[in-house]
């Protein structure tokens, strides 16, 4: 051993922390799916009351509800386990603000970002129903209601607080989903009709949240896809969120032509995503992970713009008084207007 050098512990535990960190995720995973959360926000409860719950072995259970402890998911008194407020705020299932659906489906990522080196080597993209660790009706429903519980727990109220549609009257979202947005904004403009246009299975999630919020006289879901199904051109505000990150450079721009031509003289358009906006170092370290994150699981073409471009291309189909909109959040926006008739 060469003494002449320091010791290099704190370095190789930094790399053995990194390493496991994929325990954390799998640990979260198996709580959501085993739904604890639900279990111990009625009462606390000892590690053998939740394996009789769980019907599952005391020592596993054990090792796992002390190992939610060290992750801050859960908290003890005694021998008993409880939620943490981590947990108690975004992990129940029946809270407005969970995100449980979000974590499960960037868990079920898991055996693509396995084969990284792969995916790096070859420059493919891998789905995770073609790695056989989901099945695409479980990945996709996971995603649907996973970008709903982004919704939920903020991104909804700081969209409408940034962007005023009080005197707007009929918005067309492009790729809605589970039309969240579209909730969200004519929840708080009454006056707002809104078509969400998507395919057949995130409608199917997006009836019944448009049913639970009562808003079927001003919602409608039309099922298609962006560039084949009829949706008149009567709208003074299109909405595209989420989609620019998964598409290429050029499906985006023909998308944004696409709104162009569908918005009335004077309307706006919304873009809602991932995009470099802003200088903060924390976002930009999530926007260089998500980067990479759309690359393994969507799409080749597939990136996390700078928001500046996606401006230059707003002002490339025709659009003009672009703005570049940094939130609190981890999405951003940029919006912009068709011209006016001369």
């Amino acid at each position: 051993m060469d003494r002449s050098s320091p010791p290099t512990h704190l370095e190789a535990e930094r790399v053995n922390e990194l390493a496991r960190n994929f325990w954390y995720s799998a640990i979260l995973r198996a709580a959501i799916k085993l739904d604890v959360f639900s279990l111990l926000e009625e009462q606390a409860l000892t590690h053998g009351q939740v394996a009789q719950s769980l019907g599952a072995s005391p020592r596993y259970v054990q090792a796992f509800l002390d190992s939610c402890v060290a992750l801050d998911l859960l908290e003890t008194n005694g021998d008993k386990y409880s939620n943490s407020p981590l947990s108690s705020n975004t992990l129940v299932k029946t809270k407005k603000e969970y995100v449980g659906d979000h974590a499960l489906h960037h868990t079920n990522t898991w055996a693509s970002w396995g084969r990284l080196d792969e995916i790096v080597r070859e420059g493919k993209t891998l789905l995770p129903y073609e790695t056989g660790f989901v099945d695409a009706p479980t990945y996709w429903t996971d995603y649907m209601m996973g970008q709903h519980n982004r919704a939920a727990s903020g991104q909804a109220y700081y969209l409408v607080e940034n962007v005023d549609l009080s005197n707007h009257r009929k918005l067309l979202d492009l790729g809605g989903g589970a039309a969240s947005y579209s909730i969200a904004f004519c929840g708080a403009n009454p006056q707002l009709k809104a078509v969400v246009l998507d395919q057949k299975e995130p409608l199917v999630i997006a009836k019944t949240l448009v049913d639970e919020h009562n808003l079927q006289n001003q919602i409608t879901l039309l099922e298609g896809d962006f560039f084949s199904t009829e949706t008149g051109a009567d709208y003074d505000v299109v909405l595209i969120s989420g989609v620019v990150l998964i598409k290429s450079a050029e499906e985006s721009r023909k998308l944004f032509r696409l709104a162009y031509d569908l918005l009335l003289p004077g309307g706006l358009i919304i873009i809602q995503d991932y995009m470099r906006i802003g200088e903060s170092a924390e976002r930009n370290r999530l926007d260089t992970f998500e980067d990479m994150y759309v690359l393994v699981a969507f799409d080749p073409g597939a990136g996390d713009r700078e928001g500046t471009e996606v401006a230059s291309w707003l002002e490339g189909s025709g659009f003009q008084n672009t703005k570049t909109i940094a939130l609190p959040t981890q999405l951003a926006l940029v919006t912009a207007e068709k011209p006016p008739e001369p």
